[in-house]
């Protein structure tokens, strides 16, 4: 990704939690709808890159980011769904608002790590793992005695 669309992308990102706070304000239940679209689009991207190994890939803080925000979205994903199907409103009843302040605390969770995911994506080296560290398990043995060996 180019830089400039990379710094643009980060921006989105880190508004993220207070632009789908202010669509849900503004169109009530389709701007909810829409950020519950969102959230499921970051689970199913996010479950995807897990599901083809990309955390191999990734140093470890990029890696436990990645599957932290897995989590997150899957919270929000499932916390946003009791407001959408609900007949009353997200301001009233108590399972209500607790679902609707779990969906914001999962929300903010969610953009924050992608933000600081993303953004170590954009640095040089991509928060991938050097390639003499990259190896299928089949090998790991062979690994750990070449990587005593170098550093003897």
């Amino acid at each position: 990704m180019k830089r400039p669309i990379g710094a643009v992308v980060l921006g989105l990102s880190a508004c993220g939690y207070p632009l789908t706070q202010l669509v849900i304000r503004r169109w009530g239940a389709r701007g909810a709808a829409f950020a519950e679209f969102v959230c499921a689009g970051l689970v199913i991207r996010d479950a995807s890159m897990v599901a083809s190994g990309v955390t191999g890939r990734l140093r470890r803080v990029p890696a436990v980011l990645l599957r932290l925000e897995l989590a997150a979205g899957i919270v929000a994903s499932l916390a946003g769904l009791v407001p959408l199907l609900s007949a009353r409103s997200a301001g009233r009843g108590g399972e209500t608002a607790a679902a609707e302040n779990v969906r914001r605390a999962a929300v903010a969770a969610l953009f924050t790590m992608h933000t600081i995911r993303f953004g170590i994506y954009l640095r040089p080296d991509q928060g991938r793992r050097p390639d003499h560290v990259r190896a299928s398990p089949a090998c790991g043995p062979a690994l750990v005695a070449w990587r005593g060996a170098r550093s003897a």
